[in-house]
């Protein structure tokens, strides 16, 4: 087999496990966006009324932490994709 066969098969094999999590990957960027904008809400009503109550503080770290982690699950999805393309030096053909 040589290389462009390898990397066509390798190509179809990342298109499967995308199209496999793609309702996954939706609800991870969608909690993404919705904890993105509660946390620039909570930034505007902090600027707004000059400080910080803790409605505003659990809407700040609530929705960051949600932020860390939806993203990290979708890095965590292309990381795995990525490795499927290019393979590590080590890992045999």
């Amino acid at each position: 087999m040589n290389s462009s066969t390898k990397m066509r098969e390798r190509l179809e094999m990342v298109k499967e496990l995308t199209n496999l999590f793609k309702f996954e990957r939706m609800v991870y960027l969608s909690v993404t966006i919705i904890s993105l904008i509660m946390l620039l809400i909570a930034i505007a009503s902090l600027l707004i009324k000059g400080k910080a109550s803790s409605v505003e503080l659990t809407l700040m770290f609530g929705s960051s932490g949600l932020i860390t982690y939806t993203a990290s699950r979708l890095l965590h999805m292309w990381d795995q994709a990525l490795k499927k393309i290019v393979p590590d030096e080590g890992e045999k053909e």
